[in-house]
Formats: C-alpha cells, structure tokens, sequence
C-alpha cells in the first residue's frame, strides 16, 4: 500500500468546513449509501472473475481447491459494516465542485494526511468515544468488463492469510477459513471503484468494527432515504491525544459570486482558532453555478 501524499483534500460545503473546524470532526458514510451505486459488487465481481480464471487455469488441484474455496466463502459473504470517508489527491477539480459541492458554496478542504489517521468514533451522546478497526486507502479502479489483473496479489495476500489465520481466537472464537476470507474481502473491498470515478484520485478512510455493530451511528435524511453514518474525531493518536501539527493545511474556495469575500472570510475562521498559518485561496476554475 503507498503512503498518502502530505496533503488530501475533501470536498463539501462552507457549512461543512465549520463543522469540522468547530468539533475537529469528520463524516463517514456507510458503504452502502455512497454516490457509486456499483462498488458494492465491484470488489466482490472482480475478485470471484479473477478466481474463477485461476480456477480454471490452475497448475494443481491444489490452487483449483483454494480457490474454488474462496469463491464458495465469497459467495456467502455477510453485510457490509464499512464506512468510509473520501479525499482526494486534487485540490481543484471541477467534476468534484459539481458532484460534492453545493453551487456557490463549495470548499475543498486541504487536510494533512497524518491527521487521517484516526480511529476513534464520537459518541453521540457524549460520552467517551469508541476504538475502532480503521485504514488510509488509495482507491484502485476496476473495469467491470474487463478481468483486472490488478486484484490477482490481494488474492495472492487472502490465500497466504486465511491459511495462516485458520484457528486463531477470534473475537467470536476460533477463526474459519471462509470468516477469515470473508472478513478481509470486507475490509479491503472499500477501496476498489469502478474505472468511470478514475479521474477523481480518491483515497479513503476506511472504518469497520469486526463482528460487532459500529458503534456511535447517526442518521441523516438524504434525498429519497435516511443515511447511517458516523462522526470520526479527526488528528487523534492510539491514546486519543492531539499531535502537534494542525489537521488542516489549506482551503481552497470553490466557484461563487464573491471569491473575494468567502476567502477573506474562511481566514477570519482560522485566525480566530489560532491557525492563521492556515493557506485559504480561491478555485482557478472558470465555472459558474449561478
């Protein structure tokens, strides 16, 4: 897996930027109610075409039974119970100030990416936050149409794992082969897309509570369902103290009738926290939502 570049940006709205600068917080959403409404199967699709290759091209009866055992263990896969917050290695794309943005009132937030790390969930109660399972991802793009050959050393990776994990205590007892396959299709299927979101450089943090419930769920109403999701406490270590460094490097202001006055603005916020070092600039897009 490659190291994050030092900066990731995540779009969203003026409100948005607030939210995470007053609490320190960030939004994850649940997989299942993301905006690609395919890469739910796009991971799961890719791997079981790329098996059912080497099944079938296998050099021995045994890589033919390893994996005809993953694809069995696959095909009964358990709900997702991933969720996921995404960024970006670009800081001014116009496909993403018109998919992720509000017309007019757009930031695109410029997050060192050290601060992604956490893993801890708010508990919307107030009381002490949970520890959960979390990672950084790039995202890998897949053509469904297409057998990926890019999936072929996760599988390579899944069959050394489950062969060495078989028995291991679990937290629900000693762990299966198939719950060992199953389990780590789940936590790295968030990071495979389908190929038409290529442009977009997407990495993403990934949280997962294995065998369990995720802890601190909120839900919110989207357009024509309500959406699970979880408040991650952003730039917090293992022992859930803040580092040094300020989560936040820079904000670029997207397309709105008064750059002028929003990038003077969003400055105000951050000299007004004590992090006037904080770059604010404006989008170089000549695009107009109004």
């Amino acid at each position: 897996m490659p190291d994050p570049p030092p900066i990731l940006y995540h779009y969203t709205s003026m409100q948005g930027l607030l939210s995470i600068v007053e609490k320190g917080r960030i939004w994850a959403t649940h997989i299942r109610y993301l905006n690609d409404s395919s890469e739910i199967m796009t991971m799961w699709n890719g791997v079981l075409r790329r098996l059912e290759h080497r099944r079938d091209c296998a050099k021995s009866d045994e890589d033919a039974q390893r994996a005809s055992e993953i694809i069995k263990a696959a095909h009964g896969r358990r709900s997702l119970n991933e969720f996921v917050a995404s960024f970006s290695e670009k800081g001014d794309d116009l496909s993403q100030w018109r998919a992720y943005c509000p017309a007019g009132s757009g930031v695109s937030i410029g997050f060192n990416s050290k601060a992604l790390r956490s893993q801890w969930v708010a508990d919307p109660d107030g009381g002490k936050p949970s520890f959960v399972g979390a990672q950084l991802f790039k995202v890998r793009y897949l053509d469904e149409e297409k057998d990926s050959s890019d999936l072929d050393s996760a599988i390579d990776s899944l069959l050394q794992l489950s062969s060495k994990l078989e028995g291991v205590m679990g937290f629900a007892g000693p762990l299966s082969r198939d719950g060992t396959i199953v389990a780590w299709l789940s936590v790295i299927a968030p990071s495979y897309k389908h190929a038409a979101f290529r442009g977009e450089s997407e990495w993403r943090l990934v949280l997962s509570k294995p065998h369990k419930p995720m802890p601190g769920q909120r839900f919110r109403a989207g357009k024509s369902t309500v959406i699970p999701y979880i408040e991650v406490e952003l730039n917090r270590d293992t022992d859930f103290k803040v580092p040094e460094d300020y989560m936040i490097c820079e904000v670029r202001v997207g397309p709105t009738p008064s750059l002028d006055l929003s990038v003077n603005a969003i400055k105000s916020v951050f000299s007004s926290n004590g992090h006037p070092q904080v770059r604010v600039e404006s989008s170089t897009i000549p695009y107009r939502h109004w």
